[in-house]
């Protein structure tokens, strides 16, 4: 019998394993798609405004919708809602796949697909985040969060790269096939679970809900600080990983199969990030590894595309992938673990939002790629995350007290 500690811990709790395979299975699928969704436009297109344009269609329900996704989280028979996400989910990814292969595709079909996505999304999300406090023990709290949160870390990496992959030998529809099935098998792993019933956390009027999840936040500095951290990096600093193709076909001058290899350096780099930081419930001072991770993944960024070397970019992409993902899995366990149970969904589902300006983010960074580059703009991307982390060690002490 396989023995689980530190990072794994919480893997040898039945429920919890088939719960984080089906999370990987789920964020595989999402991160495939938009990743596929994006290569797709900019070759349709060969517009990185218009790529940005379809990341924005994705972003916009994420962020208007996903509160609501978390209130209804608190209220709800969580699993049977989150069973009939996915299954939407799944359809709008076949659905895809049956026009690309048909050829009856045009480009506002992948404003509407990819706005249909971020709608599952708002609730999906928030959906999983809140169920896995009740998988597991009190001690194996830490490890499944962090597992958790490192799933879709290592996805929104290895995804893309896996699609960057495929590319070199498969038609994009049947990759959307290969997208509908991740979600079918996350959907079938969820009825391996026993998930007992138990009371909702919120039962008053919807509004109030709301209202209660707003003022908790706006009193807990602490929560405030971590959902600010998640919204800079996500609406200024992330959205890189969108402009990929146009660092590898615009600037490296390479192929599908170059930017399936930059995609899987930054994918390593998401797992070797994701397994440290599941292992970090014992440092203290997380606060002050927080903006260390935040400085490098800001380098990183701003050098991968400085010198016009392939060599160069892929370590550039690595070292921003493992720093990027350990800051985002460390906060997002820091989230939870200083939430009360009744609240999750809701914090949670704001950090989903601050998650959802990525895509958003998507628009402004591919209009300045077009405008002064792509060199340009990820130097820019990266000295905001360098200047956001001094600016943090400077005006914010309480983070550095976590």
């Amino acid at each position: 019998m396989l023995k689980y500690s530190g990072t794994f811990s919480s893997l040898s709790e039945t429920g919890f394993r088939w719960y984080w395979i089906s999370t990987l299975a789920t964020y595989a699928a999402s991160q495939m798609d938009g990743m596929l969704r994006g290569w797709l436009v900019y070759n349709m297109t060969g517009s990185a405004t218009n790529l940005g344009l379809v990341c924005l269609a994705a972003g916009i329900p994420l962020v208007l919708i996903s509160f609501f996704g978390g209130v209804v989280a608190d209220r709800v028979d969580r699993m049977k809602f989150l069973l009939v996400t996915q299954v939407m989910a799944g359809l709008i990814s076949l659905t895809t796949g049956i026009l690309i292969a048909t050829k009856l595709i045009v480009f506002w079909h992948f404003i509407v697909l990819a706005m249909l996505q971020g709608i599952t999304f708002a609730f999906i999300a928030p959906l999983r985040q809140s169920i896995i406090v009740r998988l597991v023990k009190p001690g194996n709290m830490m490890s499944a969060i962090a597992l958790s949160s490192s799933s879709y870390n290592i996805m929104a990496i290895a995804g893309p790269a896996a699609v960057g992959l495929l590319l070199t030998f498969m038609l994009p529809e049947y990759i959307y096939y290969m997208i509908t099935g991740f979600f079918a098998v996350g959907i079938l792993l969820l009825s391996f679970i026993n998930l007992q019933r138990e009371a909702a956390g919120a039962t008053g009027a919807f509004h109030m809900d709301v209202v209660e999840g707003f003022r908790f936040i706006a009193g807990n500095r602490q929560i405030g600080v971590l959902l600010l951290v998640a919204l800079v990096l996500s609406f200024f600093c992330v959205p890189y990983i969108y402009m990929m193709p146009a660092l590898a076909v615009g600037t490296l001058k390479l192929d599908q199969t170059g930017l399936g290899f930059l995609l899987a350096a930054a994918g390593v780099g998401a797992l070797i990030g994701s397994l440290a930081a599941g292992s970090l419930s014992a440092i203290k001072h997380k606060g002050i590894l927080m903006l260390v991770l935040i400085l490098i993944f800001g380098c990183g960024i701003a050098l991968c595309a400085q010198f016009n070397s392939f060599p160069l970019a892929m370590l550039m992409i690595l070292c921003a992938g493992i720093c990027g993902t350990a800051n985002s899995t460390l906060n997002n366990t820091l989230l939870l673990m200083g939430t009360p149970p009744a609240l999750h969904g809701r914090v949670i589902s704001i950090f989903t939002m601050t998650g959802a300006l990525t895509p958003i983010g998507g628009l402004p960074m591919g209009a300045m790629v077009d405008f002064i580059g792509v060199p340009s703009t990820f130097l820019i991307a990266g000295l905001i995350a360098v200047v956001f982390a001094l600016c943090l060690w400077l005006f914010a002490p309480s983070l550095r007290k976590v």
